[in-house]
Protein backbone atom coordinates (compact mmCIF):
# COMPACT_ATOMS: atom_id res chain seq x y z
CA UNK A 1 0.00 0.00 0.00
CA UNK A 2 1.41 3.29 -0.37
CA UNK A 3 1.83 6.59 1.26
CA UNK A 4 -1.59 8.17 -0.98
CA UNK A 5 -3.66 4.81 -0.20
CA UNK A 6 -3.19 5.41 3.50
CA UNK A 7 -4.66 8.65 3.73
CA UNK A 8 -7.91 9.70 5.03
CA UNK A 9 -9.10 12.29 2.05
CA UNK A 10 -11.85 14.92 2.27
CA UNK A 11 -13.14 15.83 -1.18
CA UNK A 12 -14.12 19.87 -1.79
CA UNK A 13 -15.61 21.08 -4.89
CA UNK A 14 -14.47 24.96 -4.52
CA UNK A 15 -16.38 26.59 -6.45
CA UNK A 16 -19.67 25.70 -4.02
CA UNK A 17 -17.39 25.80 -0.78
CA UNK A 18 -18.54 29.10 1.08
CA UNK A 19 -21.08 30.08 -2.28
CA UNK A 20 -19.06 31.02 -4.81
CA UNK A 21 -20.78 32.77 -7.20
CA UNK A 22 -22.16 31.37 -10.85
CA UNK A 23 -19.86 33.93 -12.66
CA UNK A 24 -16.89 36.34 -12.66
CA UNK A 25 -17.44 39.04 -9.82
CA UNK A 26 -16.67 42.53 -10.53
CA UNK A 27 -13.80 44.22 -8.41
CA UNK A 28 -16.15 45.27 -5.76
CA UNK A 29 -17.63 42.12 -5.25
CA UNK A 30 -13.97 40.51 -5.02
CA UNK A 31 -13.02 42.57 -2.11
CA UNK A 32 -14.33 39.86 0.02
CA UNK A 33 -11.82 36.90 0.92
CA UNK A 34 -11.49 34.57 -1.66
CA UNK A 35 -12.84 30.73 -1.61
CA UNK A 36 -9.12 28.86 -1.21
CA UNK A 37 -8.31 31.02 1.42
CA UNK A 38 -11.56 30.47 3.35
CA UNK A 39 -10.36 27.07 2.75
CA UNK A 40 -7.37 27.15 4.73
CA UNK A 41 -9.46 27.92 7.82
CA UNK A 42 -11.12 24.51 7.39
CA UNK A 43 -7.81 23.01 7.52
CA UNK A 44 -7.33 22.45 11.61
CA UNK A 45 -10.93 20.88 11.67
CA UNK A 46 -9.97 18.63 8.54
CA UNK A 47 -7.34 17.81 10.62
CA UNK A 48 -8.95 16.94 14.16
CA UNK A 49 -11.04 14.63 11.98
CA UNK A 50 -8.81 12.83 11.49
CA UNK A 51 -7.99 13.41 7.44
CA UNK A 52 -4.72 13.94 6.19
CA UNK A 53 -5.23 14.71 2.51
CA UNK A 54 -7.14 17.17 0.61
CA UNK A 55 -8.81 16.58 -3.28
CA UNK A 56 -9.58 19.24 -4.29
CA UNK A 57 -12.05 19.69 -7.25
CA UNK A 58 -11.25 21.63 -10.49
CA UNK A 59 -9.49 25.31 -9.10
CA UNK A 60 -8.53 25.95 -13.14
CA UNK A 61 -9.97 28.95 -14.54
CA UNK A 62 -13.48 28.31 -16.27
CA UNK A 63 -16.43 30.11 -16.84
CA UNK A 64 -19.09 27.78 -15.38
CA UNK A 65 -18.90 24.88 -12.72
CA UNK A 66 -15.08 24.02 -13.53
CA UNK A 67 -14.92 21.70 -15.40
CA UNK A 68 -14.88 22.98 -18.55
CA UNK A 69 -11.10 24.56 -18.24
CA UNK A 70 -10.23 28.05 -20.59
CA UNK A 71 -6.69 27.96 -18.89
CA UNK A 72 -4.99 25.31 -17.10
CA UNK A 73 -2.00 27.93 -15.82
CA UNK A 74 -4.34 30.11 -13.86
CA UNK A 75 -7.16 29.64 -10.73
CA UNK A 76 -10.12 30.27 -11.33
CA UNK A 77 -10.92 34.11 -10.20
CA UNK A 78 -13.66 33.24 -8.26
CA UNK A 79 -11.49 31.14 -5.90
CA UNK A 80 -8.26 33.24 -5.90
CA UNK A 81 -5.26 33.55 -7.54
CA UNK A 82 -2.21 31.87 -7.69
CA UNK A 83 -1.13 33.06 -4.48
CA UNK A 84 -4.03 32.30 -2.80
CA UNK A 85 -3.64 28.57 -4.47
CA UNK A 86 0.64 28.95 -2.84
CA UNK A 87 -1.01 30.03 0.56
CA UNK A 88 -3.16 26.89 0.54
CA UNK A 89 -0.18 24.41 -0.27
CA UNK A 90 1.94 25.98 2.24
CA UNK A 91 -0.83 25.27 4.62
CA UNK A 92 -1.22 21.83 3.36
CA UNK A 93 2.61 20.94 4.23
CA UNK A 94 2.52 22.64 7.22
CA UNK A 95 0.10 20.38 8.85
CA UNK A 96 1.27 17.58 6.70
CA UNK A 97 -2.20 16.93 4.75
CA UNK A 98 -1.25 15.95 1.12
CA UNK A 99 -2.99 17.61 -1.65
CA UNK A 100 -4.55 16.53 -4.77
CA UNK A 101 -6.34 18.27 -7.65
CA UNK A 102 -8.98 16.99 -9.74
CA UNK A 103 -7.80 18.16 -12.66
CA UNK A 104 -10.00 17.21 -16.20
CA UNK A 105 -7.28 17.32 -18.62
CA UNK A 106 -9.70 14.82 -21.35
CA UNK A 107 -11.76 17.96 -21.94
CA UNK A 108 -11.98 21.74 -22.16
CA UNK A 109 -14.73 24.54 -22.23
CA UNK A 110 -15.70 26.07 -25.45
CA UNK A 111 -13.60 29.48 -24.63
CA UNK A 112 -10.35 27.05 -24.74
CA UNK A 113 -7.99 28.53 -26.60
CA UNK A 114 -6.90 25.95 -28.92
CA UNK A 115 -11.07 25.34 -29.24
CA UNK A 116 -11.12 28.31 -30.84
CA UNK A 117 -8.88 28.17 -32.90
CA UNK A 118 -9.86 24.88 -34.49
CA UNK A 119 -13.50 26.51 -34.43
CA UNK A 120 -12.18 29.59 -36.99
CA UNK A 121 -10.16 27.12 -39.13
CA UNK A 122 -13.08 25.08 -39.44
CA UNK A 123 -15.18 28.34 -40.73
CA UNK A 124 -12.29 28.92 -42.67
CA UNK A 125 -12.25 25.72 -44.71
CA UNK A 126 -16.64 26.10 -45.02
CA UNK A 127 -16.05 29.00 -46.04
CA UNK A 128 -13.08 27.61 -48.85
CA UNK A 129 -15.10 24.69 -49.74
CA UNK A 130 -18.47 26.33 -50.44
CA UNK A 131 -16.56 28.84 -52.86
CA UNK A 132 -15.00 25.86 -54.60
CA UNK A 133 -18.47 24.44 -54.85
CA UNK A 134 -19.59 27.90 -56.38
CA UNK A 135 -16.71 27.41 -58.71
CA UNK A 136 -17.61 24.26 -60.53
Amino acid sequence: MNEMSRRIWWQVYPLGFCGAPVRPQSDAQRQRKPRLERLINWLDYMKGMGCNGLLLGPVFDSDTHGYDTIDFYRIDPRLGDDETFGRLVEACHERDIALMLDGVFNHVGRDFPEFQRTKRSARQDEGRQTRRARQR
